[in-house]
């Protein structure tokens, strides 16, 4: 597993290191990172029941 590590010195600093961390990764490695948290927590704090409805919406913006 890699791990990304970078020192702050305020809150404003660490706020934008995240925006630029996230910043650098596809949409789709995004969600798989957050699907990866999910079932993290979902094994550690929960005895394998995942009691999470999976819904998916796709919504068309006018005018694109």
């Amino acid at each position: 597993m890699e791990i990304w590590l970078r020192k702050c010195k305020s809150f404003e600093e660490e706020a934008r290191a995240d925006r630029e961390f996230w910043a650098t990764m596809t949409p789709d490695e995004r969600v798989a990172v957050l699907e990866e948290m999910r079932r993290e927590y979902i094994e550690r704090f929960h005895d394998g029941n995942q009691n999470i409805e999976r819904v998916a919406r796709v919504i068309q913006l006018q005018g694109r």
